[in-house]
């Protein structure tokens, strides 16, 4: 058996780099130039500078090889690819188990991804991967905890002990969507924090922000009909606080860089990768007009989508004059 990631960006690579701990590897990339510099340097330049990559993880071509009955099959792309990745697996899978690790959604359908993949290749069992897990902490070595959330328990435990390793622990949960809602949702706040640290109103300003996004979260997050035990689970307000405290995370990143005065697309591309929370900013700008009050997140959408000078008052003014129920 070995576990195949899909995706060679830096939470595929670093899931590449744990789980070859206890098992063999097969990390595919998007070209043969990545999989034979990979192979050749031990460390992936682009996207996990600084980070040996073990000998038991061999860099691929993605569909160069054959999937085994066996193997295990974990997506790490970014959610806009999960379908047209998902269509390819189906011509080649049976029904090997599939993890994704991939945050977001289908923003034309409001799909997850879970419920993309089911929707493509219903014969395979899917598992969520989810949780407090900025890539680069992960693979520097620094513990943490993740779920698994499928509605196939069975296979949610298996995966969980053939990916058991020294620094990722995992919990078990049956509400796959609401962790994957969870997931794309916090992406907001952390963007907002990050815009709020890079026009430098504060660390008290900070804390406003997480309390009145935390507030909304939890709105939107009920509205949508996820249970409580979720929202304030390792899925839901752990990677909300890992997501906001963390100058690594990219949705921080992005914010920080749009404080500062860049734009957006100048922020995207010195980021450099998918920030997933802008994919879910762009949902929130439709849902405004569905009787939900969430005037922070309706404010960072705007200020992503409609960027103008007075960023730092349309910030200060929203949470000076919030009303909390």
């Amino acid at each position: 058996m070995k576990i195949i990631v899909i995706g060679a960006g830096n939470w595929g690579t670093t899931l590449a780099c744990l789980l070859a701990e206890k098992n063999p590897v097969s990390l595919w990339t998007n070209t043969n130039e990545q999989a034979e510099s990979i192979n050749s340097k031990r460390e992936n330049i682009k996207n996990l500078k600084g980070i040996k990559i073990p000998e038991n993880v061999t860099a691929n071509l993605k569909f160069s090889e054959k999937i085994n009955d066996e193997d295990i099959v974990l997506i790490a792309v970014p959610s806009s690819k999960v379908r047209s990745v998902t269509r390819e697996l189906k011509k080649v899978l049976k029904k090997q188990i599939i993890v994704t690790a991939s945050k977001g959604f289908e923003h034309t359908s409001f799909k997850t991804i879970s419920e993309i993949i089911s929707e493509e290749i219903p014969s395979s069992p899917v598992i969520v991967l989810s949780g407090p897990n900025i890539a680069r902490e992960v693979a520097e070595g620094k513990p943490t905890k993740t779920v698994l959330a499928s509605t196939d328990i069975a296979s949610a435990a298996r995966v969980a002990k053939v990916f058991k390793n020294t620094y990722l622990t995992f919990e078990i949960c049956s509400d796959i969507k609401g962790v994957e809602l969870c997931a794309a949702l916090k992406g907001i706040i952390a963007i907002g924090v990050g815009i709020s640290e890079g026009l430098e109103l504060g660390k008290n300003f900070t804390g406003l922000i997480m309390t009145y996004g935390l507030r909304e979260f939890k709105e939107i997050s009920e509205f949508l009909g996820i249970s409580e035990k979720t929202i304030y689970g390792i899925a839901g307000m752990g990677d909300l606080i890992a997501t906001c405290l963390s100058t690594n995370s990219r949705n921080w990143r992005f914010g920080n860089l749009i404080g500062k005065g860049k734009d957006r697309d100048s922020a995207l591309k010195e980021v450099g990768m998918v920030v997933e929370g802008i994919q879910m900013a762009r949902t929130i700008v439709e849902l405004e007009d569905l009787n939900i009050t969430i005037p922070l997140f309706n404010i960072i959408s705007r200020i992503i989508f409609n960027q103008n000078d007075n960023n730092n008052e349309q910030l200060i003014d929203c949470l000076m004059n919030y009303k909390a129920n």
